[in-house]
């Protein structure tokens, strides 16, 4: 943006013109022990929320690096890097919690000079997070790099300093009454997520069964039968492993999902785009609530390559293999019909052997809280990621009744979970109404169409003068001492002398607020 586009009084400038920008001090092996030790903030302390200090870790700081790398009242810290694009340049205010804290090179210090506002500049950076522009600027593959380079060249809109308190309490006030109205359909959602999670454990245990007649008590011996049969060629026994605390009704029986079914395996690995010329290819965002959502596709950048293996069929279950987050590994979804669609290699389809068990049956068992609990603690970590293997997921076990039970049971839950749905959709729509009604108050503020203007108000343009005016003078008194100082000097204790750009009261926790996603 020029300072055309710009409101009356507001100037165009780069990040580090208003602002000392520094990356953290790296953490290496030699600091993890030593007489200095001192608390630092990682980026695993940043949230979308504001700071978490509740694990708040401890490295030796000389006293010289500490005068570098020392958090002050008005500070703002920044992820530096993350695995998802959605978390670079998340920021947060420091407000002095900790005693001579210090940050690590996770996190990007931003420190307003003097004149500028910490809430104004928190909330801006916070804006260009939401929207995506640092994750656009960031550099890397797998892990995304915002730098502290790139992010001292960021241009900023600089109002007068009076406009910029004003815009700060204004979008405080606007957003702290769509935080509480976000709230509320938060905990809507969360309420129809434990109904949810109470019919699954309900149904899983029995509890929507009435007493098994004899010729609905499940066949032992279908399972032995089961390799005979032509779509079974390739069918091998699976012992199941146990899932802790839980205990199949009478007259149930407990077999592996790999015993169920006669083909799985990993999806492909070519690279994929938006409108790449191939065929179409399924991935992790497509595996939504027990189904495929077919809203995002990519496609094989290769036009040439026949990914006609790896094409679905009706009934075939496709389970999130590997993701950042617990809570989504071994998400599943049921194909409803024939698709000329792939799917990506971070997918592993299972495909039932026809007549034993429906594939919703297998979706609402793995999804149930006992289920998740253990596809969690059997998903194995490494670098940020859980990871599950076609090995583990076919060692799950799966409790059978009978197909008509199997049948009454999903009629009886569908029937039971439509109201929780309904409010799902409802909550999930609204929250992105908000979620836009925000970035909307947020761009309208940073436009300079938030607030009234002051012709009073003094100029940025001067505001910005006086800073430089200011790191000059100190840049001059620096160059005299060092000329001044004797050759062999002695050293005397003293307080080290404060830099304006440090010159900053201590904020509001105010803006300490949850910025939804």
């Amino acid at each position: 943006m020029s300072n055309t586009e710009l409101p009356p009084g507001w100037i165009a400038v780069r990040l580090e013109d208003i602002a000392e920008v520094r990356l953290g001090r790296q953490r290496s092996p030699k600091n993890h022990t030593g007489d200095q030790m001192r608390p630092y903030l990682r980026a695993a302390n940043v949230d979308w929320n504001g700071l978490k200090l509740d694990d708040v870790k401890e490295m030796n700081f000389t006293d010289a690096e500490v005068e570098t790398y020392r958090l002050l009242p008005g500070d703002i810290v920044l992820g530096e890097a993350s695995g998802s694009p959605r978390e670079v340049g998340k920021p947060a205010l420091w407000n002095g919690q900790i005693e001579d804290c210090c940050f690590q090179n996770t996190l990007i210090r931003v420190r307003p000079a003097k004149g500028v506002d910490s809430r104004y500049l928190l909330l801006l950076l916070r804006h260009e997070a939401l929207r995506g522009s640092f994750a656009k600027g960031a550099r890397g593959v797998g892990i995304h790099h915002l730098g502290a380079a790139k992010l001292a060249s960021w241009p900023i809109p600089l109002p007068p300093m009076s406009e910029q308190r004003r815009i700060a309490e204004a979008i405080e006030g606007q957003v702290s009454r769509l935080d509480a109205a976000v709230s509320d359909l938060s905990l809507a959602h969360s309420k129809a997520d434990r109904l949810k999670s109470l019919l699954l454990g309900k149904a899983v245990s029995g509890g929507f069964s009435d007493p098994v007649p004899e010729a609905e008590r499940f066949d032992e011996t279908v399972i032995e039968q089961m390799s005979k049969d032509r779509a079974s060629r390739r069918w091998k026994r699976v012992s199941p492993v146990e899932v802790q605390g839980y205990t199949p009704p009478e007259n149930w029986t407990v077999v592996s999902l790999g015993s169920l079914s006669y083909a799985s395996g990993y999806g492909t690995s070519t690279k994929c785009d938006y409108e790449a010329p191939g065929q179409p290819v399924l991935r992790i965002p497509n595996v939504q609530g027990g189904t495929l959502d077919l809203a995002d596709i990519k496609c094989a950048v290769d036009s040439e390559i026949n990914l006609s293996k790896f094409f679905l069929e009706s009934g075939d279950l496709l389970f999130v293999r590997t993701n950042g987050s617990r809570r989504l590994i071994g998400r599943v979804g049921v194909v409803d019909r024939p698709l000329p669609y792939a799917f990506a290699s971070y997918l592993i389809r299972f495909r039932l052997t026809p007549g034993i068990v429906e594939p919703r049956w297998v979706e609402l068992v793995t999804q149930s809280p006992l289920w998740r609990r253990a596809i969690e603690q059997y998903a194995a970590s490494s670098a940020g990621q859980y990871n599950l293997s076609t090995e583990t997921l076919s060692r799950l076990p799966i409790p059978l009744p009978s197909l008509a039970v199997q049948r009454r049971t999903l009629e009886t839950v569908d029937f039971a979970l439509a109201g929780a749905r309904r409010l799902a959709s409802a909550t999930g729509t609204a929250g992105t109404h908000a979620n836009r009604l925000r970035a909307a108050v947020l761009a309208r503020a940073f436009a300079g169409k938030l607030v009234p203007h002051d012709s009073n108000d003094e100029p940025a343009a001067v505001l910005l003068a006086q800073i430089q005016a200011d790191r000059e003078a100190l840049a001059t008194r620096a160059k005299s001492q060092r000329t001044r100082r004797p050759r062999n000097p002695v050293v005397v204790p003293a307080e080290a002398p404060q830099s304006p750009i440090a010159s900053i009261s201590p904020s509001s926790n105010a803006i300490q607020q949850e910025f939804e996603l």
